[in-house]
């Protein structure tokens, strides 16, 4: 039998990444999703606290468990700071789909970056970040860029707009850092549109989904 893994996003813009990502996996994994983007509006209005995501989280979780899931990633990085509160609550595996991202490049680049596009994303990031250097032993200062009219363009469904901000930014980030992170999913098909020598140096979450699952025991059957 396949394990079966739940993926709970808050937004439909990572469906298709997630989908293609989850490709490789499915002979022995078996995928289902749960959306659901009034907690990210609420985010957005009210601010990125325990108060309002633990809560909300945990019965998302909890209704994923009871339909089946034997792990379950939280693609939305908004969430990060509060999985593992969550992952207390429970004795199966609740996963940060960004945990092995961020540990991928702070071990192996010197100077990297953090870029996002929602401003909910810049508080997990920080917290995710000083985490992950004091695990890898990086020193470096990180930075974390918000591109808000990206955001704001991708609201008002101006993807070309979009997508270039981003484009733009990860090229001047380039001339000083040597791995950028797109610490949100919703951000990682701009990559495709990068030179190739640009485009090795720019890391998605999206990249390490096996090693996520592996790294917490939901092997293959």
């Amino acid at each position: 039998m396949k394990t079966e893994i739940a993926l709970i996003h808050t937004t439909p813009l990572v469906l298709e990444p997630v989908q293609k990502a989850l490709d490789p996996l499915r002979e022995r994994y078996h995928f289902f999703h749960m959306l659901d983007e009034a907690v990210l509006i609420r985010m957005m209005k009210d601010g990125n606290t325990g108060d309002l995501a633990i809560p909300w989280l945990a019965g998302l979780v909890e209704n994923a468990f009871r339909g089946g899931a034997e792990g379950i990633i939280v693609t939305c990085s908004s969430l990060s700071p509060w999985v593992r509160e969550i992952q207390s609550l429970f004795e199966k595996p609740v996963l940060r789909i960004d945990e092995v991202l961020y540990h991928h490049v702070f071990s192996t680049c010197s100077r990297p970056a953090v870029l996002m596009t929602n401003p909910t994303n810049e508080f997990p990031a920080r917290v995710l970040t000083e985490e992950m250097k004091a695990l890898c032993g990086l020193q470096a200062e990180v930075p974390f860029i918000v591109c808000k009219d990206a955001f704001k363009a991708l609201q008002n469904g101006d993807q070309e707009s979009h997508d270039r901000e981003v484009a733009e930014t990860i090229a001047r980030l380039s001339e000083d850092h040597d791995g950028i992170i797109l610490s949100q999913i919703s951000i990682e098909r701009v990559r495709n549109s990068l030179p190739p020598d640009l485009r090795e140096m720019v890391y998605s979450s999206l990249d390490f989904i096996k090693e996520t699952l592996a790294n917490h025991g939901l092997q293959y059957c």
